[in-house]
């Protein structure tokens, strides 16, 4: 016979749980339909606007600002604008495919939530086939439904699950939004690039003598 092999987690695994012990905790969100809390995403744009539009203001908070005048001026740069929007139409495309798949799961969560763990689940007796009143040992009562046992754990978990399932919704959809307003960035400063290159011109040549 071999050494039995003690755990390094419970000191004492034969011993009776004390009381109160192996509860299950619930959180703050427990029971609660956070369901107005998962918005609806889509992609605003079905193609990018074009880098000869002006560009607009981002945010209502967006400007000019306070300009130092002894800032330095910018080393040279270049920008490659057909790189710049073959790269906006991927990400794009990605950002579509994304939203298409967010929808797909916010409306399967919402169709399902309230019974995919069991909830309400109930469980129907066999009063046997074939048989009838005359039958021996039929027994009407059991054709009735009744509650299926496991309902009441399904209740609990779906009170614990769904409003964490919800909270996750939203998270993916902020992220979704998070990536929309960086394809907008990627755009505005395309925008920005082409207006300043079309507002560039050479100084008038100075007056002949």
């Amino acid at each position: 016979m071999t050494e039995p092999i003690e755990s390094e987690y419970d000191e004492t695994p034969l011993a009776e749980p004390e009381e109160g012990e192996g509860e299950e905790e619930t959180t703050e969100d427990n029971g609660r339909d956070l369901a107005y809390m998962v918005p609806e995403t889509e992609v605003a744009w079905d193609e990018l606007p074009s880098f000869n539009d002006d560009p607009s203001d981002l945010s209502e908070d967006s400007g000019d600002g306070d300009q130092d005048e002894n800032s330095d001026p910018s080393a040279d740069f270049k920008m490659d604008l057909s790189t710049l929007r073959t790269a906006e139409t991927s990400i794009l495309a990605e950002a579509n495919g994304a939203v298409d798949k967010y929808e797909e799961v916010r409306a399967l969560v919402a169709s399902v939530k309230d019974t995919v763990f069991g909830q309400g689940a109930t469980s129907k007796g066999d009063g046997g086939s074939g048989h009838t009143s005359l039958s021996a040992g039929y027994n009407p009562s059991a054709d009735k439904e009744t509650k299926n046992p496991f309902a009441e754990a399904g209740e609990a978990f779906g009170a614990e699950m769904n409003p964490a399932q919800e909270r996750a919704l939203l998270q993916v959809a902020s992220s979704l939004n998070k990536l929309g307003e960086y394809i907008a960035r990627l755009n505005h400063s395309g925008q920005v690039y082409a207006q300043a290159d079309r507002q560039s011109h050479f100084p008038d040549p100075p007056p002949t003598t």
